[in-house]
């Protein structure tokens, strides 16, 4: 059966069942992954895989499936499974009806195909671009994603979305102490330039050499773009309003007031041609769109879903889940100077070109930690002075927006394990932000 046809059996099935909303999404996807390390390829992997996820709606008491079987016996089963359970469980009040279709999509097909033998090709040329740049040891993942998107609701929604993305990320070593990781993505083989990370990565491992211990206190610091696009991500999920409602934001009740300093916009965006998360449609079959959250620091929306929307009187903002709103691009304003002139800002202060494990210690009040890894540097008079370790950053998101001071005028798209949502960012220099003792 064609994902048109078991999108259309869910549905059909559920509405025969008694269900009052039903909305099915058929996702099958074509990956490609490559791991490297020590300079040579390790694993070379394919699959494809498909699913129907779907959401049954039996007097406000929801359910939420998903299956990979996707035989006719299967999918049936499975459906009446779920109103069997939707039916035992306690109705949802607040739920919203789904949107009622039919809607006018704007389609952006980018679907690629690419042989094994280019991504190797790909892998090598990250490779080779950071041995050329002095890098003694390379490791890293390649992905290739081509991802097919089905949708059918109850309510006549009903859409087609086709995409596929290149990323990689590169860690380059100049010996065991000193590293760099650097990252390419793009919608599009035409816009992957992953000799770019390499070299990047080696770059930052050069200078990287001969750490000193740093010193914790309270710094003014260049966040590359690996870190600012972390942390913004956390930022973004503070304003799902399902996190604002769960108590699990730093920014409930802050509509409408200023949460961050006047250098920063923020932008999720469904829809921009080379987003490699831009789909036609939510999960509730909306369709997707360009939606200002924070505008000259001042918090404008939260992202919504129909349920949530409802509860905080307001409309979807094209960012369904069903349960979780969630965001598909977001974009940072780019600045006026470039990264030298950020530089020169500092007489004494810290650049920090990437970070793991953020963790929040109090998701209300966005008390937060996350490990330095890779490049640290300490800047003196504008310059790199020296090479240090064994920091984190342990502060208070909500004052660190506040701190934001300059932003570079140059971006650059982000994504991979510590960046989920594809992230297009400058560097950002922030004052005042507190460095403890890391003990990783």
């Amino acid at each position: 059966m064609s994902e048109n046809e078991l999108s259309s059996l869910v549905v059909k099935e559920g509405k025969k069942g008694g269900a009052e909303d039903v909305a099915a999404t058929c996702v099958t996807e074509d990956v490609k992954m490559i791991r490297f390390a020590n300079n040579e390829i390790t694993v070379s992997k394919a699959w494809l895989l498909s699913t129907i996820n779907f959401m049954i709606v039996f007097k406000k008491r929801v359910a939420i499936a998903s299956i990979t079987d996707l035989s006719e016996g299967s999918i049936k089963k499975a459906v009446h499974s779920l109103l069997e359970i939707a039916k035992s469980t306690k109705p949802n009040r607040e739920y919203e009806r789904l949107p009622r279709g039919p809607f006018n999509y704007i389609s952006n097909p980018t679907s690629e195909s690419i042989q094994t033998s280019r991504l190797v090709e790909y892998t090598k040329d990250a490779i080779n671009g950071a041995l050329s740049i002095g890098a003694k040891r390379v490791a890293g993942t390649l992905l290739f994603n081509n991802i097919n998107t089905k949708i059918e609701t109850s309510t006549g929604a009903s859409g087609y979305d086709i995409g596929s993305s290149l990323e990689i990320s590169v860690r380059a070593f100049t010996n065991s102490e000193a590293s760099g990781q650097a990252n390419q993505c793009a919608r599009r083989e035409r816009d992957f330039f992953p000799s770019k990370a390499g070299q990047a990565a080696a770059e930052i491992a050069k200078e990287a050499s001969n750490p000193v211990e740093g010193k914790p206190g309270k710094y003014n610091v260049i966040l590359g773009p690996n870190v600012f696009a972390n942390l913004i991500n956390e930022v973004i999920s503070a304003t799902s309003a399902f996190n604002v409602d769960s108590g699990l934001s730093f920014l409930k009740g802050m509509l409408g007031k200023r949460v961050a300093s006047s250098s920063l916009t923020l932008i999720d965006d469904g829809t921009i041609t080379d987003g490699i998360n831009s789909r036609a449609f939510d999960d509730e079959g909306v369709p997707t769109r360009r939606t200002e959250i924070i505008k000259d620091g001042i918090l404008r929306s939260y992202l919504h879903n129909s349920s949530t929307a409802k509860k905080f009187k307001s409309s979807s903002t094209g960012n369904a889940g069903w349960i979780v709103p969630q965001p598909w691009n977001i974009i940072i304003n780019k600045g006026h100077d470039d990264f030298q002139n950020l530089l020169s800002e500092l007489d004494d202060g810290l650049y920090i070109t990437n970070n793991w494990y953020t963790r929040f210690q109090d998701y209300r009040a966005g008390d937060f930690s996350t490990v330095c890894r890779d490049g640290l540097f300490k800047i003196k008079k504008g310059k790199i002075d020296q090479s240090i370790k064994g920091l984190r950053i342990s502060d208070n998101m909500p004052r660190m927006l506040r701190n934001i001071h300059l932003l570079s005028s140059k971006q650059n798209w982000i994504k991979w394990w510590e960046v989920e949502t594809p992230t297009l960012t400058p560097h950002a220099l922030i004052k005042n932000v507190n460095l403890t003792k890391s003990l990783m």
